[in-house]
């Protein structure tokens, strides 16, 4: 289980320095095994700054993140490391996230190599499993990203996510900007890694119909605080907070412009 409790995230502002805004404002979450929790909103919400507090790399100005029973928020740098494996963040911009340089064997290669600690023969047969458990082919471990579609290099970075047998993957706006039928592909391909690897994810998006698709809860987020929690979502009925009704209007219109 990861948990966040009182979470308070302040930056200077960009207008004067000596001020400072306030991005998160007492938010809690908690991250339930075995289930996708997503957090919705629009951009500039604190939504990307709490996964950032969830992933541990940043602290916050106030309030606790626990994963499990250990404190992460008063965790030293040796004790973060020794749990880096179990919370790994999928960025948006997969290309950015892969290093040109190398093949897709050699980034696979590295958080086997050093987070899980495997000799070489084991790393390269868990390399061919992963490639396999994102349904492409082995061949691709021979290329480099820019050789790679982008729904290839989303895949790529799910692989590598789960390398490490994390608890957690916290996916940051990382369907936004795949096409349409390859991001239901990508979602539909991770509904099934969860269920078959008992995972628990932690999806944040501004796109409604993503979070009705594939969260067991679903939270809104604006102004950096969660002002709705809604459990099983069946429909967007369900959703009765101002805001969160607006965004189920746009949703609607969206909808209808594409019948159109």
């Amino acid at each position: 289980m990861l948990k966040a409790q009182g979470i308070v995230k302040s930056y200077p502002s960009a207008e004067d320095k000596r001020k400072y805004v306030r991005v998160v404002s007492d938010v809690s979450v908690t991250l339930e095994n075995n289930c996708t929790t997503v957090i919705v909103g629009e951009s500039g919400s604190g939504k990307s700054t709490l996964a950032r507090i969830l992933s541990y790399i940043e602290n916050p100005d106030e309030g606790t993140v626990y994963l499990n029973e250990t404190c992460i928020s008063s965790a030293g740098r040796k004790e973060k490391k020794a749990l880096r494996g179990n919370v790994q963040l999928v960025m948006q911009d997969s290309y950015s996230s892969l290093d040109p340089q190398k093949t897709i064997g050699m980034i696979l290669d590295e958080p086997l190599r050093f987070i899980c600690r495997m000799p070489k023969a084991e790393r390269k047969k868990r390399i061919d499993e992963l490639i396999k458990m994102v349904q492409l082919d082995n061949d691709v471990l021979k290329r480099r990203p820019a050789e790679l579609s982008g729904g290839q290099q989303k895949r790529v970075c799910v692989a590598r996510a789960i390398a490490s047998s994390p608890q957690h993957i916290i996916f940051d706006e990382s369907f936004s900007g795949l096409d349409v039928t390859v991001k239901k592909q990508i979602l539909s391909l991770l509904r099934d890694l969860r269920k078959n690897l008992g995972l628990s994810f932690l999806i944040i998006t501004h796109d409604l119909d993503t979070a009705m698709f594939m969260a067991d809860v679903i939270h809104v987020m604006r102004n950096g605080q969660i002002v709705e929690t809604v459990k099983a979502p069946q429909s967007l009925s369900d959703f009765k907070a101002p805001y969160s009704k607006e965004l189920v209007k746009a949703v609607l219109y969206k909808r209808q412009s594409l019948q159109l």
